[in-house]
């Protein structure tokens, strides 16, 4: 009797030790796929360049007079991004151009742009590859009032705002379009006050560290 019942145990020690074993052996269940989550570059520091078109209005007081000016523009502007939410990207951005928007002023002479520039702050939306995005800030310009062989110039303060779109080209290049209008005020040309309104559509490529 001793005899059967440790050949039952033996057995099923066998029995129980060999589906331990197995189980051990079986492999994991697999993980439900994730897709890994999409990442930009829109955080840190950039720089690039940029061109566009401008066309404005030159104003002033003596009558009162204006002028309409355009002329084109290429500068290079420097930037630095980062989320404060999980698509919403801050930022700060300062440029300076040359330009030549000119324009006559019936009477007074031409009216022409030298150089402008802004620093401004920056609000977007993070759509991976795309940043809409609003912005706005302080704004300066140089210009030249001419009236036969006399020339003044003279420098404007005033504000900018705009808004536009970029785009990841690649890991570290982006490009962007935007409109911008700036209102400047009044700077004295050989004592004739005149003030300077401005629309610009700009095209930018950055590069991102």
């Amino acid at each position: 009797m001793f005899k059967h019942v440790m050949l039952a145990g033996a057995a099923l020690a066998v029995l129980t030790g060999g589906a331990f074993a197995a189980d051990l052996q079986a492999p994991p269940a697999a993980m439900p796929y994730q897709a890994p989550a999409a990442t930009t570059n829109w955080d840190g520091p950039y720089i690039g360049a940029s061109v566009g078109y401008g066309w404005g209005t030159a104003t002033t007081s003596a009558g009162p007079l204006s002028a309409s000016t355009t002329g084109w523009l290429v500068g290079a502007q420097a930037g630095y991004n980062f989320h404060i939410a999980d698509q919403i990207v801050a930022g700060i951005e300062g440029n300076v151009d040359w330009t030549n928007e000119t324009g006559s002023i019936s009477g007074l002479g031409s009216y022409t742009t030298n150089w402008d520039g802004s620093i401004r702050g920056r609000l977007g939306y993070d759509a991976g590859q795309f940043l809409p995005y609003v912005e706005a800030g302080v704004a300066f310009t140089s210009a030249t009032a001419a009236g036969g062989s006399l020339s003044f110039s003279g420098t404007h303060t005033g504000w900018t705002a705009g808004a536009g779109v970029e785009f990841m080209l690649a890991d570290n290049l982006s490009a962007n379009v935007e409109y911008r209008y700036s209102s400047y005020g009044a700077t004295n040309y050989n004592s004739v006050p005149i003030s300077f309104s401005d629309n610009q559509i700009r095209v930018g490529l950055n590069y991102h560290f």
